[in-house]
């Protein structure tokens, strides 16, 4: 399984929760989680309106996720089109596929760092964001 989202850094204690989900859902480490409608752990999707990151795997035997929604959390990830320095302190959305969408802001989910390190302009690679809604 490939390494989605990877904690950098954090500023304070995280918080973690214990989600419950459904037996059939796998969620993988380094996944962004959301709640479907009877508030089961799931996936999170483009249209995810909060979010917390999955701190390890949750395969199809249990019913339960572990994760993390600290707002303070760094995390890093790919983006969906090139970085760029007006990219920085956005508040944007996650794709289908879950990359950093830099030109959507519909649900804002993640929020871009604001320093010169948040990502490198014109790559779409280590693009460092915060959970800017979480569950």
């Amino acid at each position: 399984m490939a390494k989605k989202f990877e904690i950098v850094g954090s500023k304070t204690t995280n918080s973690s929760l214990i989600l419950e989900k459904a037996s059939a859902t796998v969620i993988a480490a380094w996944d962004l989680v959301a709640l479907d409608a009877g508030w089961l752990a799931i996936v999170a999707v483009a249209g995810s309106t909060a979010v917390a990151y999955c701190e390890g795997w949750a395969a199809t035997w249990t019913t339960e996720c572990n994760v993390n929604n600290d707002t303070n959390l760094i995390l890093e990830w790919t983006a969906d089109a090139n970085f760029a320095k007006a990219n920085r302190w956005t508040e944007v959305d996650i794709t289908a596929a879950q990359l950093v969408d830099v030109w959507a802001s519909v649900t804002d989910v993640l929020k871009i760092l604001p320093s010169e390190n948040a990502g490198t302009v014109g790559s779409t690679l280590k693009v460092k964001v915060q959970i800017n809604k979480p569950l």
